[in-house]
């Protein structure tokens, strides 16, 4: 059976009692959070990727939004981008490759740093 990556990267950051304390992470942007009221959370989504025989090749976004720039560069930097590097400590999760982090602001303004991550997840096809 396919792994769903969204899944698995967001349940092993929700896994981290700080994480989910302070920036939990989801699929979807939570609708009380606006430009006038930002507040701190993380969210995961596929945006690429190939199968292949034995194994997946998904391509995620990790997103780290919160109330200023600094706050969410520290964020990915210190909390989420390590907690990341370490999903190959799963079963499945073969290999890692961080291919991007960057300032990826909301066209309302609100902060937001993007980290672009491909897994190779192994399968049983």
């Amino acid at each position: 059976m396919a792994v769903n990556a969204e899944k698995l990267v967001m349940d092993w950051l929700n896994a981290d009692t700080t994480i989910r304390a302070e920036y939990p992470a989801m699929f979807d942007v939570p609708a009380e959070s606006s430009a006038t009221h930002p507040i701190p959370f993380v969210t995961v989504e596929q945006v690429g990727g190939s199968d292949e025989p034995f194994r997946s090749l998904p391509l995620i976004a990790v997103q780290v939004w919160g109330e200023s720039r600094w706050l969410v560069s520290e964020a990915a930097a210190k909390l989420i981008l390590p907690r990341l590097k370490r999903i190959v400590e799963l079963p499945e999760v073969a290999d890692i490759d961080i291919t991007g982090r960057t300032h990826f602001p909301m066209l309302d303004g609100r902060p937001r740093y993007q980290i672009i991550l491909q897994l190779i997840i192994k399968s049983d096809d």
